[in-house]
């Protein structure tokens, strides 16, 4: 049990929560996912379907009187988002035997092996995924929306069992605490421009090298995408990991895009990851005909 990953699943996002494992199962034999569900559809659901290598936690289990007072405070999306931290110090705290934990955002899909990502950078305490932001056709500049918005994505952040992780997780943890909404303030949006600040704070913490990770509606336009011998390349790389965000699951196998300026330039992935949604809600419906997890 040496490598984890975590993920936060309300029932909106458990079809792209599936996928994301669907996924994982294709380039990892030995790995665990601890997933969080926000709500009992997501822990009733995740229960009957008992796939293998996932440890089901109910929001309850981790849920203080502080928290409890959060969330009445704050919208779904920004209870999830203020949970990340929390929830990485539940696993390292509860299953001593994982040195490695990776927290993923729900709307990402592997095309490639992450665990190259870990062995490139084994020495590192913290892994970040810089945003590279390249957005044409944009009225502010990458630079601006960087300064708003963060330089890294907080949908995928590897931590390794160390004093460094324990100490930058309490911290992040006591950030988010406090503030944690989706909106953006002057050095605050959500919990992610807290990521900013980590590298000047706490030591081992590294930017991911690895080429082909992190990309998604923020950069895709920076890149070639093709297809060769059945795996999905960016220019003259391997793409690791997709990040959909944006992507919202609606009925009669049909998606909408919340954050692409132009859909008629959408790399051909997005097709691909259609088909694996619609296989994914198909599987669904079989163990748990009457589950909607659709957007309205």
């Amino acid at each position: 049990m040496d490598m984890g990953f975590c993920i936060i699943l309300s029932k909106y996002r458990l079809y792209q929560g599936l996928a994301l494992l669907c996924s994982l199962y294709q380039f990892i034999d030995n790995f665990n996912l601890f997933t969080l569900c926000m709500d009992d559809d997501t822990f009733e659901v995740l229960q009957k379907m008992n796939w293998k290598n996932v440890y089901i936690i109910h929001v309850n289990e981790i849920e203080n009187e502080e928290l409890i007072i959060i969330k009445k405070q704050r919208k779904l999306n920004e209870y999830c988002w203020t949970l990340k931290p929390v929830f990485l110090q539940y696993v390292f705290i509860n299953y001593t035997k994982i040195n490695r934990i990776t927290y993923l955002d729900a709307d990402l899909y592997f095309f490639g092996d992450p665990t190259l990502i870990f062995e490139n950078q084994k020495y590192c305490s913290i892994l970040l995924s810089r945003h590279n932001l390249y957005i044409p056709n944009i009225k502010l500049e990458c630079k601006e929306l960087e300064r708003l918005l963060g330089k890294y994505n907080s949908g995928f952040i590897s931590f390794k069992r160390d004093n460094n992780t324990y100490n930058c997780l309490k911290w992040w943890k006591d950030r988010c605490i406090e503030w944690c909404y989706d909106r953006v303030e002057e050095g605050k949006f959500g919990d992610q421009v807290y990521l900013d600040c980590m590298p000047s704070e706490f030591l081992g913490i590294c930017d991911i090298e690895t080429p082909g990770v992190n990309i998604g509606h923020w950069n895709y336009c920076k890149y070639k995408f093709s297809i060769q011998n059945n795996k999905v390349y960016i220019d003259d790389f391997r793409l690791i990991f997709y990040h959909f965000s944006g992507f919202r699951v609606l009925k009669n196998h049909q998606y909408i895009l919340e954050h692409e300026i132009d859909k008629t330039q959408i790399p051909m992935i997005y097709e691909i990851y259609n088909h694996v949604i619609n296989d994914v809600i198909g599987t669904v419906e079989k163990v748990v005909p009457n589950f909607n997890g659709f957007t309205t």
